[in-house]
């Protein structure tokens, strides 16, 4: 789920304690002392929990008793996972923070290696340092200590770099294409062209959007390089709202993809809308000033409804409705989801099948990286090289997938 605590900006500084984690070289949790306590046979069942662990999709839903904003935080079924992952024997919860630490760490520095340009970039490595700092901090205090804006601000310019715009394009199209001849001037007109068709979501995951986003020109923020290095990592924290710098991170990633977005924008939306949403209380505020300046035609909000499956399996979503939003006036009359208890259960079952959804979408778009890099070698090896072209047809479209859509229909046709 995506919650975000509004925190004021303290003192930055860690303490003489705080061992620092840089995005070079390997963590060093003290996993020596971890097989000492409680035996090799549990650290190596905690780390593979951790490993597999780190790639679960998250969904958003505020906290109650905190005002929400676009932040990731795992839905309460992969919260209830680690939960029974801490509820091991053995060993202390510090050392099962820190191991998770380490996995998240880790994983977040694969996926940033994946970005050449960012590897190369000292402020941004700058940041992620400062970062990962902010959150060792607040592990070993138990609470949020402090926001290093710093370390947040030179994380985002990264992001933004001419060279990046992550903000704007697809995290796997940029990964697949960086290395190609004419990759940045392709850059430029895939990252105007993908802003023209930006993509949100509430209460339903992120898997159709992405998948819209990847059959044509689009974007959708979980699924961009700033939104994808980051989705779904805790570090080793029991939810969002225990550090004060993950929250403001994820604010800062979604308030800078929507204002980067121009033309028309889709909403995919369960029911209607949901007032505690991070769609109604961050995303529409920001969008409805880009309409205001102009830059954004408006938004077309599409409602879906979910129906049992024909011989049962995962619900199905259908775009039952669409409606095309300017003003404040116009987005208080779309229909409303019913936001009761049983509607929240139903929906949390929902938004765990998208997210099952969303691990297909990417299992495919790892196969086509591993194609695409065979291709790569193979003209190498001949003594050529791949040129950069812009292409019109898909690489994913749903009519030549493996897999089947997580819905039927088109949103917003």
């Amino acid at each position: 789920m995506r919650t975000h605590r509004h925190g004021t900006d303290r003192d930055a500084t860690h303490g003489p304690d705080t061992e620092r984690a840089r995005p070079s070289g390997t963590p060093a949790p003290p996993l020596l002392a971890l097989q000492r306590s409680a035996g090799n046979a549990t650290v190596s069942r905690l780390v593979a929990d951790a490993r597999t662990g780190s790639e679960d999709v998250v969904q958003r839903s505020p906290e109650s008793s905190r005002p929400p904003s676009r932040t990731s935080q795992k839905s309460q079924e992969s919260q209830g996972t680690e939960s029974s992952q801490a509820s091991a024997p053995s060993m202390p919860l510090a050392d099962r923070q820190q191991i998770k630490f380490a996995q998240d760490k880790a994983e977040l520095l694969q996926r940033i290696g994946r970005i050449e340009a960012l590897t190369n970039m000292d402020g941004f490595t700058s940041g992620i340092e400062g970062f990962l700092d902010n959150i060792e901090a607040d592990l070993r205090a138990g609470r949020p200590t402090t926001v290093d804006e710093g370390a947040i601000g030179r994380i985002i310019a990264g992001f933004q770099d001419p060279r990046v715009q992550g903000h704007r394009v697809q995290y796997s199209w940029y990964a697949r294409h960086q290395g190609k001849e004419g990759f940045q001037e392709a850059l430029d007109r895939v990252a105007g062209a993908s802003a023209e068709h930006g993509q949100l979501w509430a209460k339903m995951n992120s898997a159709i959007p992405t998948e819209d986003a990847g059959v044509g020109r689009g974007v959708v923020l979980e699924a961009s390089v700033q939104g994808r290095i980051f989705d779904g990592l805790l570090f080793g924290l029991s939810n969002w709202s225990a550090s004060d710098a993950l929250a403001a991170l994820w604010k800062r990633l979604s308030t800078t993809y929507v204002q980067s977005l121009t033309g028309t924008v889709t909403a995919h939306a369960l029911d209607g809308t949901v007032g505690s949403s991070v769609l109604s209380t961050l995303e529409w505020p920001e969008l409805r000033q880009r309409i205001a300046d102009g830059a954004v035609d408006g938004l077309v909000f599409v409602v879906y409804h979910a129906h049992d499956a024909p011989g049962g399996g995962p619900a199905v979503l259908e775009p039952v409705e669409s409606f095309h939003v300017r003003t404040q006036k116009e987005f208080d009359a779309l229909p409303q989801a019913p936001a009761d208890q049983s509607w929240f259960d139903r929906q949390r079952i929902i938004d765990r099948d998208q997210r099952q959804a969303l691990v297909d979408i990417y299992s495919r778009e790892e196969e086509i990286d591993a194609l695409d890099a065979f291709v790569g070698d193979l003209f190498r090896r001949e003594g050529r090289d791949l040129r950069f072209r812009e292409s019109t047809t898909p690489h994913n479209t749903r009519a030549n997938s493996a897999r089947e859509s997580p819905r039927s229909g088109s949103p917003g046709a």
